[in-house]
């Protein structure tokens, strides 16, 4: 309305009155709905059951002991295995094996290269580990994504709706 009128009861303007009852009611309803950042960080932590099956807090520990596990596995592997058949290897192929080289000859031919393939596995170890790693906290994160889908599709009860729910009746 262009022309405001002073509502003698409650000694609000007409006008006011039109603005609020234009505001749809979704948007007000959106706006009180719209979770925290600290509710989306902690929904996951939270061993929340929704109709998708496990909760996240589940899906996150099994896809983190995987990735620790198969960490585990690759190092315990290197370790036992290829480091010392690399350094069996070198050995052999420095000629250190029949006492021909002097200590200066044995660090030259058959320790630096031995440290230096270490360290090159070390990295691609730490690439791979850190890999593995991202790629659980991708499919935890498309959990916790789809999860918050279904926490938009199904409404949760207000503080009154649990209080009047949890109430013992009287007889």
């Amino acid at each position: 309305m262009t022309t405001q009128t002073l509502d003698k009861k409650n000694g609000t303007t007409e006008a006011e009155d039109v603005r609020e009852v234009a505001t749809p009611a979704s948007k007000k309803a959106a706006k009180e709905r719209k979770p925290s950042k600290l509710a989306g960080v902690l929904r996951g932590l939270t061993p929340e059951k929704s109709s998708a099956g496990f909760p996240v807090l589940i899906w996150t520990v099994f896809f983190r002991l995987v990735v620790l596990i198969a960490d585990y596995l690759l190092v315990l592997s290197t370790a036992i295995a290829l480091i010392p058949m690399l350094g069996a290897w070198l050995h052999h192929q420095s000629g250190d094996v029949y006492g021909d080289l002097t200590m200066a000859g044995t660090i030259a031919m058959w320790i630096a290269p031995l440290l230096f393939l270490v360290l090159v596995l070390a990295a691609a170890e730490i690439a791979v580990m850190r890999a593995m790693w991202r790629w659980a906290s991708r499919r935890i994160q498309s959990i916790r994504d789809a999860r918050a889908g279904d926490a938009l599709v199904t409404t949760p009860r207000t503080n009154s709706q649990n209080k009047s729910a949890n109430r013992k009746r009287s007889n």
